[in-house]
């Protein structure tokens, strides 16, 4: 078993103990932390598939009556490769890890060549899992091209844009909110989903985008109401491998 798969079967694990799920957008939200609710930039990996996204709407929809927000909208349906920091609004705050908007595109030039020699590759959505607060499905990377790809492009970035996380990457698609509610009958729910077929998906490009992340108030429409914006978009190489570019 791979530690990925490990990983997941942890967090399953986890959720399937839970009494209650956690209402994170409200609680970021609250007090002091909402001062902490700067835009969020990231390289991200959009998914544009008709066939793949017309499956997670069709995931979505299954679980619609249970989620506490509007699912994560389908136009901007991404998995998170890398998160750089946060964008600051003011020129005196100075958060570590935080960017002006000046200085991103700089960090898009910087980036773009280790992600423009690598070849376009393949990973697996699929099966549905949950955090306590986020319905989502599992990325699978069998031969870990993500995963190279991801320190291929972290070698390349300035310290400043390779934050500490407070856990361990685990590539995953959200698919919405929970809210705050009772976990056993979603752990019902989800069980049959966790043995459905994954579904291919070919990563073709990669965006570098700020998430706004406080221009919509708490309520169902949060996520649909938030602003995304996109500095730079990247293409991987369609080519073969033999002409120089780095293969997964």
């Amino acid at each position: 078993m791979s530690d990925q798969t490990r990983d997941y079967r942890t967090k399953w694990e986890q959720f399937a103990r839970l009494l209650q799920t956690q209402d994170s957008l409200a609680s970021e939200r609250r007090g002091w932390r909402r001062w902490l609710l700067l835009p969020y930039i990231a390289f991200v990996l959009p998914i544009e598939d008709p066939a793949v996204i017309s499956q997670i709407a069709a995931w979505q929809q299954a679980f619609l009556s249970r989620l506490n927000y509007d699912p994560q909208p389908l136009d901007r349906l991404h998995i998170t490769l890398h998160y750089v920091g946060l964008l600051r609004r003011k020129p005196w705050l100075l958060l570590p890890n935080s960017w002006r908007k000046s200085a991103l595109p700089q960090l898009a030039e910087r980036a773009r060549s280790a992600i423009e020699s690598c070849s376009v590759f393949e990973v697996k959505l699929g099966p549905l899992n949950a955090f306590p607060n986020v319905l989502f499905a599992e990325v699978q990377d069998e031969r870990e091209c993500l995963r190279r790809f991801r320190l291929r492009l972290r070698r390349v970035l300035p310290l400043q844009a390779r934050p500490p996380l407070q856990w361990t990457y685990l590539p995953h698609l959200s698919l919405g909110y929970w809210g705050r509610q009772a976990a056993a009958p979603l752990v019902d729910i989800l069980r049959p989903y966790r043995h459905i077929e994954p579904i291919p998906l070919r990563i073709t490009s990669v965006k570098l985008t700020v998430y706004y992340r406080d221009t919509a108030p708490l309520g169902r429409e949060l996520l649909t109401g938030a602003a995304e914006e996109v500095i730079a978009e990247f293409h991987l190489n369609e080519g073969e491998s033999g002409d120089g570019s780095s293969s997964c």
